[in-house]
């Protein structure tokens, strides 16, 4: 166990002493109601797939999708929705174009590349299919070329200009691909991150959309995860961010746009610092999921229902995004 804990450490770039205690005192059980809101929710996601393996022409809506699967153990071809995940891949790998662009035909942005790419790395890490790899490949190669010198990314695969949003995901993207052996150049992360800490606003202990300001619970969350994900889960910023984001939580807002989308971030950010924030956030975020889904167990589209089984499905940990 010993062994295992100082892997799990050196991974995330961490000392062997650096806050120990936060891989034992993060754990909260999924409850029997919260398996069964999963996978009902699951059953209806699998059962709106169309025929050719998407959910529409958005692959950020599809590789979500993708995830929403995955997220309690079925892979590419094995287990419950093994199917189904394995026609999704299939539909972001053919809708790639030559310059590996993940978006369909001339929709999409590059934001939804990187969702897509996200998928496409989940997937890889849990199967190594080579098919998938070279995608993957294709994928990140875009990433890299569209960042920007001041080293952020934008909506359009063109490197010049960059907002905190975008910028979190190519990031996450490039982590993930990175965590499966992928190699990413370094440097292009470092730049990444050190854009997302310009955009820290010390007074409020928020990250900013464009710029250092208020930037709210999601764009501080967004910032937090980047961070973490990138083994900086020990910058004096996190917990900060983390105070932040107990104080402004809202739970009685599911019917917001985008609130998910929100909700996603706080839930990889809160879960990668564990302790009481994890342990009170948690919870509190699956009554809200399972108070709205209490009639049809889905949200009704896909994209929120996606985001929603991500957020209340973080404990499984099977996405490599979750292991510590």
């Amino acid at each position: 166990m010993r062994k295992r804990l100082l892997q799990i450490l050196l991974w995330l770039g961490l000392s062997a002493t650096a806050r120990a205690e936060f891989i034992f005192d993060a754990e909260v059980p999924l409850e029997p109601k919260v398996e069964e809101a999963i996978e009902k929710a699951q059953e209806w996601l699998a059962k709106s797939q169309q025929p050719n393996g998407s959910w529409g022409t958005c692959n950020g809506r599809n590789g979500l999708a993708v995830m929403a699967l995955m997220v309690n153990g079925s892979t590419p071809g094995h287990g419950r929705h093994g199917d189904k995940i394995g026609k999704g891949i299939e539909f972001l790998i053919g809708s790639q174009h030559e310059n590996g662009y993940l978006v369909v035909g001339k929709s999409g942005n590059m934001y939804q590349h990187a969702l897509a790419t996200l998928a496409l790395a989940e997937a890889y890490g849990m199967t190594h299919n080579p098919a998938i790899r070279e995608s993957l490949t294709k994928a990140i190669q875009l990433i890299l070329k569209a960042q920007t010198t001041a080293g952020g990314w934008r909506y359009t695969p063109i490197p010049k200009d960059q907002d905190l949003s975008v910028t979190v995901m190519q990031i996450m993207a490039l982590r993930a691909a990175m965590d499966t052996g992928l190699y990413v150049p370094s440097e292009a992360v470092d730049l990444g991150v050190r854009y997302v800490k310009r955009n820290w606003a010390p007074d409020t202990m928020t990250y900013g959309y464009a710029k250092a300001g208020d930037g709210g619970v999601r764009m501080t969350a967004a910032g937090t995860v980047c961070l973490q994900s990138c083994g900086l889960a020990e910058d004096p910023n996190v917990p900060k961010a983390v105070q932040y984001l107990m104080q402004k939580i809202d739970y009685n807002t599911t019917d917001q746009p985008y609130c998910w989308y929100g909700h996603y971030y706080v839930s990889v950010a809160l879960y990668h610092y564990g302790g009481d924030a994890w342990k009170t956030y948690y919870p509190k975020v699956c009554e809200s999921v399972l108070r709205d889904w209490s009639r049809r167990g889905h949200y009704g589209d896909v994209l929120n229902t996606s985001w929603a089984i991500l957020v209340i499905g973080t404990p499984y940990r099977y996405l490599p995004i979750y292991q510590r």
